[in-house]
């Protein structure tokens, strides 16, 4: 008869604090759950994001170098004999003062007078992007004191990734 009595005593005096407790301890691990969840949707967004970024900056890169290959090889390009002030086949020229505004911001680069990528060259398009890189090139003829006369060419390249919104824009000055 005592294990009946202290049972009972046991049981009048349980209020379902393991409960109380077991359901607390569930609801933490939840949020835990859901925040590790979130987080790597995150973080694969901005892996994604980042290698976006980079294959539109590769594709840029290979457009300069296809600039310059067209100012050394095309045949088109000698001095700034074949550049005009207004922009035509991604050749501007830019004057001897100079533009007032520069001239990638005051035409297309999305399409014509800039040249799309391999369009001189012919070298095979970039796969994976949006829309293929364009250029524009910009001769500056320069006379340093004492020297004879210098060309320098100012290549502007813009190139998108996969996603049309993912846009990077290069410019550098090559003189050959």
């Amino acid at each position: 008869m005592t294990n009946y009595r202290l049972s009972n005593i046991v049981s009048k005096h349980q209020s379902g604090a393991a409960l109380i407790s077991g359901l607390i301890f569930l609801v933490v691990l939840t949020m835990i759950g859901i925040t590790s969840a979130r987080m790597s949707t995150l973080e694969e967004r901005m892996s994604g994001n980042m290698r976006d970024r980079s294959l539109a900056m590769q594709a840029a890169e290979l457009a300069l170098r296809d600039a310059e290959r067209d100012i050394l090889t095309s045949g088109r390009i000698s001095g700034i004999s074949n550049f005009v002030a207004a922009c035509t086949n991604g050749l501007c020229y830019n004057g001897v003062g100079g533009y007032a505004n520069p001239v990638w911001t005051t035409v297309s680069m999305t399409a014509a007078p800039s040249v799309q990528y391999s369009a001189n060259t012919s070298p095979q398009d970039i796969p994976g992007v949006s829309a293929q890189p364009r250029y524009l090139i910009e001769g500056f003829r320069r006379t340093p004191p004492g020297g004879g006369v210098s060309y320098y060419y100012r290549i502007t390249v813009r190139a998108q990734g996969i996603n049309p919104n993912t846009v990077v824009w290069l410019q550098e000055v090559f003189r050959p």
